[in-house]
């Protein structure tokens, strides 16, 4: 089974204003459109993007999701745990722009993670 790369090292493609928002901003990201808190970004800026899916743990640099994208563990017939609580990355619109994951920043991971675009974070999120 291959397992996608929920969480990896992209390149901003573009970003761009949203109507009638003064805090936020769209940006460009592997084809997707991802709304950021305006100024973070410029183009040609690595993030770590999160995809539609990804299940970010219980961080305190997640607890801001916890509103809106809290799921407790899922656990089988035996008690084993078949997915961890964590906050589920969704499609979400904000000021009517549909926002199709989530960015952090670089700073998000260790010191010495491997940072090249298209590198494969996702494991270092959940350490």
């Amino acid at each position: 089974m291959t397992l996608r790369k929920l969480a990896s090292i992209q390149s901003v493609n573009a970003v761009e204003p949203i109507p009638n928002a003064d805090a936020i901003e769209k940006i460009r990201v592997l084809g997707w459109w991802v709304v950021v808190k305006k100024g973070e970004h410029r183009p040609g800026d690595r993030v770590v993007y999160c995809e539609i899916d990804s299940l970010l743990p219980e961080r305190p640099e997640f607890e801001f999701l916890r509103p809106s994208s809290f799921k407790q563990a899922q656990n089988d017939a035996t008690g084993g745990t078949v997915l961890p609580a964590g906050f589920r990355i969704k499609t979400v619109k904000l000021r009517g722009q549909v926002s199709q994951g989530i960015c952090f920043p670089l700073s998000i991971l260790p010191p010495a993670a491997w940072t090249d675009e298209g590198a494969d974070v996702t494991d270092l999120l959940a350490s």
